[in-house]
């Protein structure tokens, strides 16, 4: 049996390289896209599993080409993994609209694009899976996260309705929500901070600094999650990754949201 085709978002470094670099090491054949390929690690560019294709998931140009090249040389996409995604610290009111219109093309609109563009490519070679990379935020927001979190909401919605839309045809579309962890994301971060918000900006650093166990740095957890929604025959909808508080108090909302999910399947008679 030939080996699986993964293309995979946002892999210059962070969860987006730990998951191409852990599908390679199955022999998988892993098309790994970022904005530009000469940012990976050497790592990545030594691994004779590993494509390095350039992909900016904003520019409908640059995806339909990546998309081409992976047809064209590998006649498949057995897997798409939505992972590329950007954040920004500011209030509702501080935020301006070009930044939070940059973070739902980045976070939403860009992945929904290939969401669309490789569902009929798996319809017709018989199923697929699209994992996308949301965040514990897609389930509980948080303060001066607002937009990202709102972004990560929308994801979270399509995946669970292209979960259920897609079962027919052999298309699964499973979550991946990563709790707390160091990742260059946050140090690419802007930050928007008015006075009247500084007091919670403030309480939040200290209860990181006082939870600071709860933040992971390695990242190999989210790899692994990624690989069992690839690869289980019946993946849950949603796989939650990371420790301490924050994510122990949103698993029990997981449950319940696994449940729901479960009725939707079978009132559109696709269990």
């Amino acid at each position: 049996m030939s080996a699986s085709v993964r293309l995979i978002t946002g892999c210059s470094s962070g969860f987006g390289e730990a998951i191409a670099l852990a599908f390679a090491a199955r022999g998988d054949t892993v098309i790994a896209s970022m904005r530009d390929p000469k940012a990976a690690s050497e790592e990545m560019k030594k691994n004779a599993n590993i494509d390095l294709v350039p992909l900016d998931v904003t520019d409908a140009a640059s995806r339909r080409s990546a998309l081409d090249y992976v047809l064209r040389s590998r006649g498949r996409i057995d897997t798409l993994v939505n992972n590329a995604g950007i954040v920004a610290m500011a209030a509702i009111e501080d935020t301006p609209d070009e930044l939070s219109r940059r973070i739902f093309e980045t976070n939403y609109f860009g992945p929904l694009a290939l969401m669309q563009a490789v569902l009929p490519i798996m319809r017709g070679q018989g199923g697929g899976r699209i994992i996308n990379v949301t965040a514990i935020g897609a389930i509980i927001s948080t303060p001066l996260l607002g937009i990202y979190c709102a972004s990560k909401h929308a994801l979270d919605c399509v995946s669970a309705v292209v979960d259920i839309e897609g079962r027919p045809f052999g298309v699964r579309a499973p979550s991946i929500l990563p709790g707390q962890f160091r990742t260059a994301i946050m140090g690419k971060a802007p930050v928007v901070m008015t006075e009247p918000y500084q007091g919670i900006s403030e309480v939040l650093q200290a209860v990181r600094k006082e939870r600071a166990a709860d933040v992971l740095d390695d990242v190999a957890s989210v790899a692994d999650a990624t690989l069992a929604a690839a690869t289980d025959a019946e993946p849950k909808a949603r796989y939650l990754v990371g420790v301490g508080q924050l994510t122990e108090a949103v698993a029990p909302a997981l449950a319940e949201l696994e449940t729901l999910h479960d009725f939707s399947a079978r009132r559109c008679g696709v269990e």
